[in-house]
């Protein structure tokens, strides 16, 4: 079987009302086209059915599973996950509401659970031949969303753009396969990509609700991008993106509420406790 890369991207958090857009990308070397699913993350529509202590946990355990695959050891905090997959994060707008006050220990995840699950994830990848060549997550705080709307772009132009500065990010090799989340359920994507990849020509496969998919290619390299409706579900890598960008998301969501003074549990969205 040839080895093959494929990296998934996901958003989480592109309509809040507090707390960031984060787009994360999960780079997975595999043999052959296809990839089971680690049984965990096959479940991680339940990880987003509630707010939920056990959800929470789930979420927390898979993503400190993640880092020890990546970096064949366990982080010391949440802080060091985000340093590994974000790199240093800076306040744009000076306040550090968002960044101020990170948790400075594993807020949900159980000790038991975590040693089981990272030895189950271990296991998983090894009789399935797959690897996690790199995992980056770009946060893009409330205060640059707007400063970008205020110019004339919408907020979904800042979004693909941050989708394919995740794939630039990658040393392009021949036959990368891109699975990324539909954008706002836009179903064209060419001219897009030709303003975002110029040296690239960009070729149409196909163009349905469900799925957009083209090729990139010029003389050094050649890759695939597919935009998929609810791509959670249906690529392994996205899915881990959206597990992944969902508890870095949480986390700047618990320094928003300790610097801001809030006990409630709020998630940032137009719920009833967010907007109370």
């Amino acid at each position: 079987m040839h080895n093959k890369q494929v990296l998934g991207i996901d958003e989480n958090g592109l309509g809040p009302l507090m707390g960031p857009l984060v787009v994360t990308g999960t780079l997975l070397k595999q043999n052959g086209d296809k990839t089971g699913w680690f049984e965990e993350v096959a479940d991680s529509k339940s990880f987003f059915s509630s707010r939920s202590a056990a959800n929470f946990s789930k979420i927390e355990e898979t993503v400190i599973s993640l880092f020890y695959l990546r970096e064949k050891r366990l982080p010391s905090s949440p802080s060091e996950i985000l340093t590994a997959f974000c790199g240093e994060l800076t306040c744009f707008s000076g306040a550090n509401i968002c960044t101020g006050k990170m948790p400075e220990r594993f807020l949900w995840a159980k000790p038991e659970s975590v040693k089981k699950q990272c030895d189950n994830f271990s296991d998983w990848a090894a009789e399935n031949s797959i690897g996690i060549e790199k995992i980056h997550s770009v946060c893009i705080c409330p205060n640059r969303i707007n400063d970008f709307v205020k110019k004339g772009d919408s907020k979904l132009l800042l979004d693909f753009l941050t989708f394919c500065s995740i794939v630039k990010g990658i040393r392009l090799k021949n036959g990368l396969d891109v699975q990324a989340g539909k954008i706002g359920g836009l179903k064209f994507y060419k001219t897009y990509l030709c303003y975002a990849f110029p040296n690239y020509e960009s070729i149409t496969l196909q163009e349905k609700e469900e799925i957009s998919s083209y090729v990139l290619e010029n003389k050094q390299s050649e890759f695939r991008m597919d935009f998929i409706m609810d791509v959670e579900e249906k690529s392994f890598p996205a899915a881990l993106s959206s597990i992944i960008g969902k508890y870095i998301r949480e986390l700047f969501m618990e320094s928003i509420r300790k610097t801001l003074g809030i006990k409630e549990n709020i998630s940032g969205y137009h719920d009833k406790k967010t907007l109370q």
